[in-house]
């Protein structure tokens, strides 16, 4: 009754609004507001922007869009439960997760669930390969994943709305509404999101089902900015997250899961800014929040739990040397946490840290930037972090790209204070490392072949083996050096013949993570990866196919192929037809076969991912 209450509520508001607003106008002077601008400075760094055209494909999870889209590697405890991410061979907790600019990892365990992320309320996805730590901190050392929420002024008053509702296999069911608001002077978005399934797949190659694996949960976002005058503006942005889900058993007793999950995030940011021809300046105020409460036994109202608070301000000056097309940036930021559980005391960790970016365009032939950093922490003495980036175009469709840097991962507050498996005698782990690559683009063609190599030392890894006095229990240990190398092939053609237009996407990497003292393969790190799509539209049909291919992967220190997960593809198939399009509304009907080929396969040890399932969805603007 309440998901059949909620798509109700849903398309009563949509057309209460369409009654007051006659027309969307398309052919307008527009100027897109974002929050985050420090990506600009990524000369050199391979960015994939993930835009409308491939986040409506996997619309059902975050999981699903970075799985099936790039070149990280998702681990997964379950369709719906625990996901996180890793790039080239480093830990999850190697991964940033940025929010309009604001690191938004979590001060515990240091990472970002992707299933607690909606993918539809964000405008823009950018996934950005390589060290970070200059601009965003602690944990930029794999790579950076950006979410961002762009509003837009328009010369003449605008309003959009969108509704998206979907039904799928294991009573599923995801809705979506969003508002925009344009004018000269505001710019304002609204959206909120709803999704909840059982999540009661059958376990391929069993007679069992995936036991105690439903969840829910309701996200709500706002950004609004105005603009003062041409010179100044003043930007909000808040966000706020409530979800629970049980978590399901594993094989072979899958039904003695009994466990429950909920967490509370919310996330504000306030930003002002000013500039002219010479500086631009902007002040930036943060609060950020995360709870979770877990329940042994999810009849009874008896949970462990975990809070942080997160205070923020960023003062970013950059000054532009119009003479030799430059410019220098400094950025100051100061932040205080505070974090507890019930059974650690709430810790609080200040930090202040200080960067400088210079950048340069040399006859739009040769662009670089320069970072450094200084960090001032509480607890650590954090090491200096400095990167390089690089690109040149050297011949008509040929460019080359370079970057070197070095980045640092401050141990959590799980690493340090976790009873009994903590262990608060860990340094920070740093790692230096180098990309080159070769960039051809021709029409719609292009292709990105690069090789990178990281050295970490001291990284923090949890292991059953760190303590000799502990057998089996796991805690978290630094390990003297780890050596991550590989290669990274990225393809993408586009072509428009007489209506008919095809798109084509490919993602390949080889990988190799290892302890140099032992020589051993880090777990969980496929040396294969593989993704790519193919597009069909012609008119108001379309047809899209996705294919993945993971390859083996240790989960054993010793590396025993005993243990090892099998390597496994699976493919989607999904299409469209727009109903209709015209300058008050556009309405699409769509359908999605996941795992179209009922593969069995695993992401973690005796977990099974859902069998082939089906999703069918609507997309109504207006």
């Amino acid at each position: 009754m309440k998901k059949h209450l909620l798509f109700t509520t849903f398309f009563v508001i949509t057309h209460a609004i369409l009654a007051q607003n006659d027309s969307i106008r398309t052919v307008l002077k527009e100027i897109i507001v974002v929050a985050d601008k420090k990506i600009e400075n990524s000369k050199g760094y391979k960015i994939q922007v993930l835009n409308d055209s491939i986040i409506t494909k996997n619309t059902e999870s975050f999981t699903s869009l970075l799985r099936f889209n790039s070149l990280i590697y998702l681990k997964e405890y379950g369709s719906g439960g625990t996901s996180t991410a890793s790039f080239r061979g480093t830990s999850s907790s190697n991964t940033a997760v940025i929010w309009n600019g604001i690191n938004i990892n979590s001060v515990n365990n240091g990472q970002t669930g992707f299933n607690s992320l909606t993918v539809s309320l964000f405008d823009a996805i950018d996934v950005r390969s390589g060290g970070g730590s200059i601009e965003y901190g602690s944990g930029a050392v794999g790579g950076t994943i950006h979410l961002n929420d762009q509003l837009l002024y328009k010369s003449k008053k605008v309003i959009v709305n969108q509704f998206v509702g979907s039904i799928g296999s294991f009573s599923t069911y995801n809705t979506l509404y969003k508002f925009k608001l344009s004018t000269e002077k505001l710019a304002l978005k609204l959206g909120m999101s709803y999704n909840e399934s059982e999540n009661d797949y059958k376990l391929l190659g069993t007679d069992l089902k995936n036991f105690n694996g439903a969840y829910n949960n309701f996200n709500m976002s706002i950004g609004l900015a105005y603009k003062f005058n041409p010179k100044s503006q003043l930007k909000f942005y808040s966000t706020s997250y409530v979800g629970k889900r049980l978590f399901s058993g594993e094989l072979p007793n899958p039904s003695g899961a009994n466990d429950k999950y909920k967490d509370f995030n919310n996330r504000n940011l306030l930003v002002y800014n000013y500039q002219n021809n010479k500086f631009n300046h902007e002040l930036k105020l943060a609060f950020l929040t995360q709870e979770y409460q877990f329940f042994d036994n999810k009849l009874v109202d008896d949970f462990n739990f975990g809070k942080s608070k997160r205070y923020l301000i960023n003062y970013d000056v950059a000054y532009k040397i119009s003479s030799i097309n430059a410019k220098i940036t400094s950025y100051s930021e100061y932040e205080s946490v505070f974090g507890k559980t019930d059974q650690i005391r709430e810790k609080n960790r200040r930090q202040f840290s200080q960067s400088f970016i210079y950048n340069q365009n040399i006859l739009n032939t040769v662009f670089f930037d320069l970072k450094v950093r200084k960090d001032f922490n509480s607890d650590y003495n954090v090491p200096n972090s400095y990167s390089l980036g690089m690109k040149a175009k050297v011949l008509k469709n040929i460019s080359l790209r370079a970057n070197a840097s070095k980045n640092y991962r401050v141990p959590t507050y799980n690493d340090l204070y976790w009873p009994g498996q903590g262990n608060v005698n860990l340094i920070p782990e740093t790692a230096v490392q180098g990309e080159f690559a070769v960039i051809y683009k021709k029409k719609k063609f292009s292709a990105d072949l690069g090789v990178f190599y990281i050295s970490a030392k001291d990284k923090i890894v949890w292991t059953p083996n760190g303590d000799s006095s502990r057998p089996g229990i796991w805690t978290p240990i630094n390990l003297s050096n780890v050596a991550n190398k590989g290669v990274e092939l990225s393809l993408s053609y586009a072509k428009n013949y007489n209506n008919h237009f095809i798109d084509f996407r490919a993602n390949y990497s080889y990988t190799e993570a290892k302890d140099k003292d032992t020589q051993r393969f880090l777990i969980f790190v496929p040396k294969h990866l593989f993704n790519g799509s193919f597009g069909y539209s012609h008119k108001r049909i379309s047809f899209f196919y996705q294919q993945l291919f993971t390859g083996e992967i240790f989960t054993t220190e010793s590396n025993s192929k005993d243990f090892m997960l099998p390597s496994f593809f699976v493919g989607n198939l999904g299409g469209d037809y727009r109903i209709t399009k015209n300058i008050k509304k556009e309405i699409t009907i769509g359908f999605k076969i996941n795992n179209v080929f009922d593969k069995n396969y695993v992401t973690q040890p005796r977990r099974p991912m859902p069998n082939r399932n089906f999703n069918l969805n609507i997309n109504y603007k207006f």
